[in-house]
């Protein structure tokens, strides 16, 4: 089987618009495995989707039924990110650039990885994929189900560790570090109009989460002028500046030429293994257009632990 990083070569051969408008896979890869191998797969573009709530049925070439899910062989479900200098990132038709943000969230791309179960019958497979409780799938492919082929040979496979080089040596890779960590999502799209500055105030429960482990993620938006107009980049910049002092996380932001509501959000992440919620909520918001003055947008927090 191949390793990791060149599977998400091919996975990437598999898909144009790869990262942007986000795919769903027609073949697995790599297409030809045996039972008990591991398979990659796009499952399209999601910021919901985790590996708890994608559902992978597999149907063999003898008709049996396979749930990937109760059977524990769905090993991790994560999102991939363009490289912020590629050629597509900035330069790709306004649908392909503009549609994730449609959706509520940055471009990226969800691959599913799954091992193969030990009994299925050689020959031509499909495996039936739904997100379950997802609302923002870019892809087009929107909850599922869908269908993703592949061929199945006879043999014995085993399930590949990924491994990679470390100082101590060759060590698997542990894909619970790519999965989505625990977080607050802050956006802004109860408005529309231009959005100049902004000044949060988020209260959390410092005795659940440590005030140390929190970090903000800002997603950034390529996007530019209309489908009629490319336009020029610039309109979706801004600057966003946080600190805690150890009770509340105080956020800022500046857009001076005024930013699209939909290109504003950012995410307040923490650990796994909390023993108690975090608590998040929104203190106090002001939120100014490029003229200095106030505006109506109320900025809405939701929380996926």
């Amino acid at each position: 089987m191949m390793k990791f990083n060149v599977s998400l070569v091919g996975l990437a051969a598999l898909c144009g618009g790869l990262f942007l408008s986000a795919c769903s896979s027609v073949n697995t890869f790599p297409h030809l495995a045996r039972p008990g191998d591991t398979v990659s797969l796009m499952v399209g573009g999601s910021a919901q989707a985790r590996k708890e709530n994608v559902g992978a049925m597999l149907t063999d070439a003898s008709g049996h039924v396979f749930d990937l899910q109760a059977l524990g062989r769905v090993r991790s479900v994560f999102n991939l990110r363009a490289d912020g200098r590629a050629l597509g990132t900035h330069y790709s038709p306004y649908l392909e650039s503009y549609i994730s943000w449609a959706f509520g969230h940055e471009p990226l791309q969800t691959v599913l990885v799954a091992d193969l179960p030990a009994g299925a019958a050689p020959g031509p497979a499909k495996l039936a994929i739904t997100l379950n409780g997802v609302t923002d799938n870019s892809a087009g492919t929107g909850s599922g189900p869908f269908n993703v082929a592949l061929e199945i040979v006879a043999g014995s496979g085993s399930s590949e560790l990924f491994e990679r080089r470390t100082l101590e040596g060759p060590a698997p890779v542990d894909f619970a570090r790519l999965e989505t960590a625990p977080h607050a999502r802050v956006d802004f799209t109860a408005g529309t109009a231009p959005i100049g500055a902004a000044s949060l105030i988020i209260d959390f429960d410092e005795a659940a989460v440590s005030p140390n482990d929190l970090n903000v993620y800002v997603p950034e938006s390529t996007v530019r002028g209309s489908f009629v107009d490319p336009g020029a980049f610039g309109k979706t910049q801004r600057m966003v500046y946080w600190r805690q002092d150890g009770q509340q996380l105080h956020v800022d932001i500046v857009a001076p030429q005024g930013i699209d509501p939909r290109y504003l959000q950012f995410h307040v992440v923490h650990p796994t293994g909390l023993t108690g919620s975090p608590a998040f909520s929104i203190l106090s918001a002001q939120v100014y257009g490029t003229d200095g003055a106030p505006i109506d947008v109320v900025p809405a927090l939701t929380y996926s632990p």
